[in-house]
Order: C-alpha cells, then sequence, then structure tokens
C-alpha cells in the first residue's frame, strides 16, 4: 500500500480493509469546532510501518470502513494527545446511531489506544507536552509549523498542507516504537493501561447536562439557591447548544448565566434587563431560559446533587501529609505528583472514596497501600466502618 489521498468511498473501503491486517497504525485527526458543538472532521490521517494515508471525510458520505477499523479491537490505534480526537469519532458514532434509528449504535470510541502523550509522562516528559516537542526529543526533528492554523475545510488542500498533515502521523510511528522501548526497558509497561483504558471507554465522552455547570467557572462562588438555578440552565444550555449544533458560548456565555444564576428573573423584560439580550436571543431562547429558572426555584432536590466544597481543619491535615507523601514517591519514581495522584483524587480519599486509580494498579503498589495506612492506624479507612458512610465524613 503507497501513500495515498482517498476522496472516494470504493478507495476507503479498499483501504481500510488493508488497514485492518496491520497490528497498530499511528492515527490523527484535522478538525473545525469553533462555529458548531460537533466537530467538523476535516481530515484524517493514519501511518503504517509501511505508508501513510490522508483520508478526506469531506469527500466521502458514508465513513463507515474508517469507524469500523478505527474501532477494531485488532488493530492497536496510536494517537498523540488522544482525547479530543477521540470525541470527535464518537460523535460521529452518535450521528450515524441517529441516522439508523433507535436500535442504532451507541456511541463509540477507537480502541485499543495508545496515547504517546500519557506513555512519556510515565518516563519523565512533562505531562502535557506536545506533539512537535515529543519528536523533536526522540527524533531530533524540526516540525514544521507554517499550517498551524490552516482552515482544514477549505479546498483544495495544497501539497504543503498534505505534507504537514503527514507529519502528525510520519513520526507518531517513531515515538510509538521508542517509547515501547523505553517503557519495558524500565519496567513501566503496564503502568500507563489504566489511562488507556479510560480514553476508551466511550463514557468518559458522554456530556451529561445534569453536570455540565461543573464546567462553568467560579460556579462555587454561588450560593445554594443560585447554583441551583445555574444547574438547570447550564443544562438547559447543553442541550440547546448540541441541538442547533453551536457552540456552548453562543447560546449563553459563561458570564451570562452566572449572572442569571444569581438575578433569577421571571419575565422577558427582567431577562433583557439581567445581562443585555439582544430582543432577538430573547425570543429565541428567552421561555426557555425563563422555565428553567422557575424549574429551580420550585425545586429543593438538586441540593443532593451540590458536591462537597471544602474540608474540615482535620480532614485538611491528612489531605496535606497525604498529598506530601505522594510527592515523595513521585519525585522518587521520576514522575509528576499530578500523575501518580491527582489532588482531586487525594480529596476523594481522605472524605471516603476509594474507587479511586489511586488505588487501583501500579499507583496502588507504589504509593496506595501507603496512603490507607496513613488514613488510619490500622489502615481502614473510616467509610468502612459499619454506619459511617463517606458523605458523613467531616460533615458540617
Amino acid at each position: 500500500m503507497t501513500d495515498k489521498f482517498i476522496a472516494t468511498h470504493s478507495d476507503l473501503v479498499e483501504a481500510c480493509a488493508e488497514l485492518r491486517r496491520e497490528k497498530w497504525i499511528a492515527l490523527d485527526t484535522e478538525f473545525m469546532r469553533e462555529r458548531t458543538y460537533y466537530a467538523k472532521l476535516c481530515l484524517v490521517q493514519i501511518g503504517t510501518p509501511q505508508s501513510i494515508l490522508c483520508i478526506d471525510p469531506l469527500a466521502i458520505d458514508d465513513l463507515t470502513p474508517l469507524l469500523e477499523l478505527v474501532c477494531d479491537p485488532a488493530v492497536l490505534k496510536v494517537m498523540h494527545a488522544a482525547r479530543q480526537d477521540m470525541e470527535v469519532f464518537y460523535d460521529l458514532w452518535r450521528v450515524r446511531q441517529s441516522a439508523s434509528g433507535p436500535n442504532g449504535d451507541e456511541g463509540r470510541v477507537p480502541g485499543p489506544v495508545f496515547d504517546t502523550q500519557v506513555a512519556a509522562a510515565y518516563l519523565g516528559y512533562d505531562d502535557q507536552i506536545g506533539y512537535a516537542a515529543l519528536v523533536k526529543a526522540i527524533t531530533g526533528t524540526e516540525l514544521d509549523k507554517a499550517h498551524t492554523r490552516t482552515d482544514w475545510s477549505a479546498r483544495p488542500l495544497s501539497p504543503e498542507q498534505v505534507r504537514y498533515a503527514e507529519d502528525d502521523v510520519r513520526y507518531l510511528r517513531d515515538i510509538y516504537q521508542a517509547l515501547t522501548k523505553a517503557l519495558e526497558a524500565a519496567g513501566r509497561s503496564r503502568w500507563p493501561q489504566q489511562d488507556f483504558d479510560r480514553l476508551g471507554d466511550s463514557r468518559t465522552y458522554e456530556s451529561d447536562p445534569d453536570v455540565a455547570w461543573q464546567r462553568v467557572r467560579n460556579a462555587q462562588q454561588l450560593d445554594s439557591k443560585a447554583r441551583r438555578a445555574l444547574m438547570q440552565l447550564a443544562a438547559w444550555r447543553e442541550l440547546a447548544a448540541r441541538s442547533s449544533n453551536l457552540p456552548r458560548s453562543w447560546v449563553l456565555n459563561d458570564s451570562a448565566l452566572l449572572e442569571l444564576a444569581r438575578k433569577r428573573p421571571v419575565t422577558s423584560a427582567g431577562l433583557e434587563a439581567a445581562i443585555s439580550m439582544t430582543p432577538r436571543a430573547v425570543h429565541r431562547w428567552g421561555t426557555e431560559i425563563l422555565e428553567a429558572i422557575a424549574a429551580a426555584e420550585s425545586s429543593d432536590s438538586l441540593d443532593a446533587r451540590l458536591p462537597r466544597q471544602t474540608l474540615d481543619s482535620e480532614q485538611m491535615e491528612l489531605y496535606r501529609r497525604l498529598t506530601a507523601e505522594i510527592d515523595r514517591v513521585a519525585r522518587e519514581l521520576g514522575i509528576s505528583s499530578a500523575l501518580l495522584g491527582p489532588r482531586r483524587d487525594i480529596q476523594r480519599l481522605v472524605c471516603g472514596d476509594r474507587d479511586l486509580p489511586l488505588l487501583g494498579g501500579w499507583r496502588r503498589e507504589m504509593v496506595g497501600e501507603r496512603l490507607l495506612t496513613m488514613l488510619e492506624p490500622d489502615g481502614t479507612l473510616q467509610s468502612d466502618i459499619p454506619g459511617k458512610s463517606g458523605a458523613e465524613i467531616g460533615s458540617s
């Protein structure tokens, strides 16, 4: 199979049939989402040990062969900073499911996956190392940055643009093989697997409207009534953006959501005054916004979904001790503390949660057992004591 630009369904079928004979492929995408809720897939690059292919999804109506390839469990997908690319494929499957009716396929993501950014972190590279930096560190090659801001939806693509896109998988092949060997030599081959499994879990990409408010910056500064309103408003915005295929901020930005949650207007005039909404926007969204606010005002049950905000003094001291221990072990291992034990997981551990990556796999061996011993002299969390739930620990 020679290097090829694929723009017809028949060529896609043939290419994907050949690619499914490979043990692994390097995979990358180019997409646009500045003006839409769902990303617009503009180009797919695939590399094998022998060749590089570019697939033009804008020219091919039926991408089923590609979707089946990237979800084939027999072919490992090698990607860098894979999450956004995985979400693009998840959304493509959801669109396909909608077109197939109620009995169609659920959202799926590529798998199995090897993320080179994740793998590099287990060898002491920066957790968020970019592709170009990793290429230079491992291969010594300086990548061209001329087309970083290319409009990938424009056609035709120039030879220079295609070459630039191909580079995203050209060196990914070498990086994958180098990282695989380095992880094996360090005895860490299995360490990234938990992270790879999470990337390959479709639940990672489900956008639950009920928790959309947690992505709103400064939400924690609101009082309980305002937070209830924000929960309803953010859920409404998520569904409105999805159904209209518009960016969330084009429906309402975060500042507007917060202001509405604080003021909670009850009329269209009050709505316009609260956030300076244009009459056109009020006409389109106003009734639904007011209904969301009214629903929050009439319900107290939403309080149960508000997560705990702070630790008490005793828990805070324990949190500091656990954090210091994780920092110490991370230094010994030559990896970041965040990779070994994210701060949010430490807080959850202090509050009684044991369903955590920190207490599974290699992390449990390296530090998890020690943390459990530090939590209680006998290694038992308070949440294990009969009649004492994790939610009760330290509650005020």
